[in-house]
């Protein structure tokens, strides 16, 4: 593949197809599909727009708007290659298509949008989801929901070797607006939950302590790995279905396990345990219980999985020094950490003022937002 020659798909001409597909935020059961846990995430303001257009040859053209790089290759020649980087994304996809018997002529294709920031598993699902339905709607061909989000998990983890979690991609898919995804990573079913908080008596805030995200890119992966390589170690002991694990026997050290490996499959089943208690919490609308599992989740992950960095953690100090502040955990808003927190108008007020003093403590000036759950992929435009 060569950067070259990419000239006439880069213009603003008018796309055949245009879609875009919205980012992810999970609040609870980051490292769920590690343990047959339950996720609970929405779709985010963040968004991938896939222009497709036809191709000036018989190459595949694509252009990256926000990198600047420019790639073509042949729709018979899809090797996987580390050097193409997010490219391999589309090449998976058509190789995931091509599997199917899907026929797909050379096309262009220029990606924009917020997405394009993050790299590795939201990007490259983001860029499968919306692929397969540029090329659906513009080929026509019949696919269920959940045969395309397979497809687009097999490409992200498979051929691009990618932690892609098939809740992200089924949210990017199905997600509603107003709504909560609550994903059983065990029956790979969801349900979908009515926001419960008013943006007046209480909010569920996001702030982004702008650290760069190449900075805990590596890090969220590596943690992954490490609750991976633990719960296979607790699976070769213990040979029943996690669901019927009692947290106390590893808490207790009943289950002979090394202590690094205790600690983090403890606090992971913990963080099960909190997103299915949303089930009853999220209806009920009990924000200082939603509040304290969320704060009880964020202490497991900075204390148990040693995952956070000096700054989330005086985000996260400072806002529970806040009356009125009902819980502060981590949200990963794409590939990034986000610090999450539960509070009235009142007490976003006191917030504020706290984070002049990040800024000048730390360098980087924190932004806060009500996170809004947005709805799923749609179609933006077709010629």
């Amino acid at each position: 593949m060569t950067d070259t020659n990419l000239g006439r798909v880069e213009p603003r001409q008018t796309p055949q197809v245009v879609v875009r597909v919205p980012g992810v935020t999970t609040i609870l059961g980051e490292f769920a599909f590690h343990s047959q846990g339950k996720v609970l995430c929405c779709a985010n303001d963040q968004e991938l727009i896939v222009n497709l257009f036809e191709s000036p040859d018989n190459q595949i053209h694509v252009f990256n708007s926000y990198t600047g790089d420019k790639k073509h290759f042949s729709p018979i020649s899809l090797k996987y290659r580390k050097e193409d980087k997010w490219a391999n994304y589309v090449k998976g996809i058509l190789q995931q298509m091509a599997e199917s018997e899907i026929k797909v002529s050379p096309f262009g294709l220029r990606l924009e949008g917020s997405i394009l920031k993050n790299d590795g598993a939201t990007l490259a699902a983001a860029v499968s989801i919306g692929v397969f339905m540029a090329l659906k709607k513009l080929i026509g061909f019949e696919m269920s929901d959940r045969d395309i989000a397979f497809k687009c998990y097999r490409n992200c983890t498979g051929f691009c070797g990618e932690l892609t979690k098939f809740s992200t991609i089924l949210t990017m898919l199905a997600a509603e607006k107003g709504r909560y995804v609550l994903f059983d990573i065990d029956s790979l079913k969801y349900e979908m939950m009515d926001d419960p908080f008013d943006r007046e008596r209480c909010s569920l805030l996001l702030v982004d302590c702008r650290i760069p995200p190449t900075a805990m890119r590596e890090e969220i992966n590596h943690k992954h790995i490490q609750v991976r390589d633990s719960f296979s170690k607790l699976r070769a002991i213990y040979n029943r279905s996690l669901k019927e694990l009692p947290i106390n026997d590893l808490k207790d050290r009943t289950i002979p396990l090394d202590e690094e490996s205790r600690k983090i499959c403890a606090a992971v089943l913990e963080d099960r345990l909190a997103a299915n208690s949303m089930q009853k919490l999220f209806p009920a609308k009990d924000h200082a219980q939603i509040g304290r599992s969320l704060t009880k989740v964020g202490k497991l992950i900075r204390d148990d999985l040693e995952l956070s960095c000096p700054e989330i953690d005086w985000l996260i100090k400072r806002a529970l020094e806040v009356p009125g502040c009902y819980g502060a955990s981590l949200a990963f808003n794409g590939d990034n950490i986000y610090i999450a927190l539960l509070m009235g108008e009142a007490a976003r007020s006191l917030y504020d003022v706290k984070l002049e003093d990040y800024e000048r403590i730390f360098g980087f000036k924190a932004r806060m937002t009500d996170l809004e759950p947005f709805g799923n992929w749609e179609i933006l435009a077709v010629r």
